[in-house]
């Protein structure tokens, strides 16, 4: 039989698994939809630099809840409108094959270990999104979080020793934070005073989580009494993968009228959600593209590129840039750009 997906793959092999995304932030995909995505039924959502990141979690079916799962990150490359190049999906499945037949849980052998470390396909995620991970997958199989927990929970209500809080803690404690009423009281409280290391280290675990509604809603006020700076940046980071509400919506547009150049990329990294014309509520698009093309003309490349990328952006990117009634700041920036490209 040949096999042209991972989960292909994996079902002859009889694994268990589940698909996490690494691109932009860590979260689940249900197998349904990451196997749609093998097989270009459905673009990649979160592509990063061209490329889709996901981390495959898996075990022999009949293995026991104390067994260790194999872990593989893995970053393949998607065309313009999102869609996962199978090639490059193909050619990792041979590669695997051929060191390991289709049981892929088997244990492998220095040397094999060697030789698949050396796969362009595996790549190593950066300290904070594994920590995302291993934290959301401690949760999942409601095993015991990490020995730094406690530190980090101590820290955040009194500050005092945080620089004693390990990376791993503070995700314990974000991934947890329903279930944690005091810790999420205190970051309510406390979020904008604590140390700009500690405050930003947080800002970004919190932003893989979807918070606490009271937390949530916090974050949003205080985001209108700000002007811009690191704190503001932090707290809008935060809100990453919260569900837009006209709170959320109002914080976004009181930073869009007078941004730092990290808030423009926060907004088109972490909440393009938000510019979706199609979202209910939403954050006017024009809005965005404005405060991207103040810019420099490097940044705004960087910054259009990366918003062309997102399939449910660039349609409507595209369609606005073609307008006649653009700002003459944006038509300059962009004008610039196609002519440079």
């Amino acid at each position: 039989m040949s096999l042209s997906t991972l989960t292909q793959l994996l079902n002859e092999g009889q694994s268990t698994y589940v698909c996490y995304d690494l691109g932009r932030l860590v979260q689940p995909i249900s197998n349904d939809d990451f196997a749609a995505i093998e097989q270009q039924q459905q673009p990649y959502p979160y592509p990063v630099q061209g490329h889709a990141c996901f981390a495959i979690v898996f075990w022999p079916k009949l293995a026991t809840t104390e067994q260790d799962p194999y872990l593989w990150f893995l970053k393949f490359p998607v065309d313009e409108r999102g869609l996962l190049e199978q090639s490059t999906v193909q050619e990792f499945i041979t590669q695997v094959i051929t060191l390991l037949g289709q049981q892929v849980t088997h244990a492998l052998s220095a040397e094999q270990e060697k030789q698949l470390q050396q796969s362009p396909y595996l790549f190593t995620p950066t300290e904070a999104k594994r920590a995302a991970l291993h934290a959301k997958l401690s949760l999942r199989w409601q095993r015991s979080p990490s020995i730094h927990f406690e530190l980090a929970q101590t820290a955040l209500q009194e500050p005092k020793h945080w620089q004693q809080v390990g990376v791993q803690g503070l995700h314990d404690v974000c991934t947890r934070l329903e279930s944690l009423p005091e810790s999420a009281q205190a970051i309510a409280n406390s979020f904008s005073q604590y140390p700009a290391p500690l405050r930003q280290a947080l800002a970004i675990a919190l932003e893989h989580q979807q918070l606490p509604a009271e937390l949530s809603a916090t974050f949003a006020a205080d985001i209108q009494q700000h002007s811009a700076s690191d704190a503001r940046a932090d707290l809008l980071r935060s809100l990453a993968r919260q569900p837009l509400t006209p709170q959320l919506v109002a914080a976004i547009e009181h930073v869009l009228a007078q941004p730092s150049s990290d808030e423009v990329i926060i907004c088109c990294a972490r909440l393009w959600e938000a510019f979706d014309p199609l979202a209910q509520p939403s954050v006017s698009l024009e809005l965005l593209l404005d405060a991207v093309a103040t810019q420099e003309p490097a940044v705004f490349a960087a910054l259009i590129t990366d918003l062309l990328r997102l399939p449910n952006l660039r349609p409507h990117v595209l369609v606005m840039l073609r307008r006649d009634d653009l700002s003459q700041q944006l038509r300059q920036a962009w004008q610039t750009f196609t002519g440079a490209n």
